[in-house]
């Protein structure tokens, strides 16, 4: 037996061997066997390392992409166009480690695809949880961005971002510190997931899979390889959103407005920032009570903008707001602006009564703060006046809990009429109306 066929034989007995083993995966390739030159070779067992596809047949269970047994319609991905991808929008397979466990699913993005992108950040990656013909257990995991390396294991990791996913779909993870694009490198974008036994965390879209960029796969995050050496001839279900590179707003000033104020009345606050490249701007105001006004506008640059807010608790509280650009890029929060919460006095109209040239009511405070500087009216509408048309007047103070009586000036007409009562203050006000007849001096509600 010469050299060459020895070496085919010693092949040959490792991979039957490999196989034979139970709980091993094996993955094999040939290399050019060279004159002169040991064979590369052949076989790589790995004692717990196995990846599964998830399809809707249940007897698949060892690096079968299952594909053209896939009866189910396919789910379309049907994103805008800044996101960059190699599937073709359609999830039609899920893959996982036979016996669970942690790995990365990973495309790499080069200058070829980036071309067009200059000036531009990655923001945000959208992935495929699970396969779209059945369900998927929640899962954990972190999706990472990683620099440039060589062309088949990626560079150090940029930045990360962790998340946890319900239910089968699609799902998209900002990040919460974009990448700025480089033109000139690659960009790898990867999902790292653990799952257990029999489940199939990472979806992907139907074949060819893209060489060298649409299907890579880490069981360690050290070595690198392509779905295809486990004939999984598929392309992630991973996307990575790209959007103009934008400098966020300045911080806005501090907002401007009362100090003091009571429950249930609404006072307004002013604010403005500027944006860096004159974009407009929008802005969400945070009142300290656990509650925001969400996003505002937007409104122009440097431009002075308002909003309201009531306050339903006694209390002191810290009115702060931020702003974002179109890109969705935030400011900080402003400094704090405090305002003291105090009760407030609620204003009742109670009995009103009538007689010889008069009328009168009762304001009562039924609130839990003094009521100052109580504005009255009692007016009479209809019938022949000539007395005590409108009497007005004011009340100092009607302490928290009491009353006062206030009555009009002398009264003299004939005729039917309406009697109107009104009190108010800045907090709190109320009116009463009376049917009423007049008859020279005397007046009958």
């Amino acid at each position: 037996m010469n050299q060459k066929s020895m070496w085919k034989a010693i092949v040959a007995v490792a991979v039957a061997l490999a196989f034979m083993l139970p709980g091993s995966a094996v993955f094999a390739y040939d290399k050019e066997l060279m004159t002169g030159v040991l064979p590369i070779a052949a076989a790589m067992v790995l004692s717990t390392v196995a990846v599964a596809a998830n399809t809707n047949d249940e007897s698949l269970e060892f690096m079968l992409a299952g594909a053209d047994d896939i009866s189910q319609s396919p789910q379309i991905n049907t994103f805008d166009p800044d996101w960059i991808h190699f599937d073709d929008g359609t999830n039609v397979i899920a893959i996982g480690l036979t016996a669970g466990g942690t790995f990365e699913g990973a495309i790499r993005i080069t200058p070829a695809e980036l071309g067009g992108y200059d000036g531009y950040e990655l923001t945000a990656v959208r992935w495929h949880h699970g396969y779209s013909g059945g369900t998927a257990p929640p899962h954990s995991g972190t999706i990472k961005i990683y620099d440039a390396g060589t062309s088949t294991t990626p560079g150090s990791v940029i930045t990360s971002e962790p998340f946890t996913v319900p239910s089968m779909g699609w799902f998209e993870i900002p990040l919460s510190n974009p990448v700025q694009i480089d033109v000139t490198k690659d960009i790898w974008v990867s999902v790292r997931v653990t799952h257990a036994a029999g489940e199939y965390p990472l979806g992907a879209g139907p074949g060819p899979m893209v060489p060298g960029k649409g299907g890579w796969i880490s069981i360690d995050g050290v070595t690198w390889n392509e779905l295809t050496m486990y004939s999984l001839d598929h392309n992630w279900n991973i996307w990575a959103k790209v959007e103009i590179y934008s400098e966020p707003p300045e911080t806005p000033q501090r907002p401007e407005g009362p100090t003091e104020g009571v429950i249930g009345v609404n006072y307004t606050f002013s604010t403005n920032t500027t944006d860096p490249e004159g974009e407009q701007v929008s802005y969400n105001w945070s009142w300290g009570d656990g509650t925001s006004s969400e996003w505002l506008g937007p409104f122009d640059s440097g431009a002075t903008v308002y909003a309201s807010h009531a306050w339903v608790d006694v209390g002191t509280y810290a009115i702060k707001v931020k702003a974002e650009d179109p890109y969705r890029k935030e400011s900080n929060w402003s400094d704090p602006r405090t305002i003291s919460i105090t009760d407030r006095p609620i204003l009742e109209i109670g009995n009103m009564s009538s007689g010889l040239f008069k009328v009168s009511a009762v304001i009562r405070n039924n609130g839990s703060a003094d009521a100052a500087s109580v504005e009255w009216s009692i007016t009479l509408d209809g019938g022949f006046i000539l007395l005590g048309k409108k009497t007005m007047g004011r009340v100092i103070t009607i302490p928290a809990g009491e009353e006062v009586t206030i009555i009009s000036d002398p009264i003299f007409g004939i005729g039917k009429t309406v009697v109107t009562v009104n009190a108010e203050i800045a907090e709190s006000s109320d009116t009463a109306e009376r049917n009423a007849s007049v008859f020279l001096f005397f007046i009958k509600m």
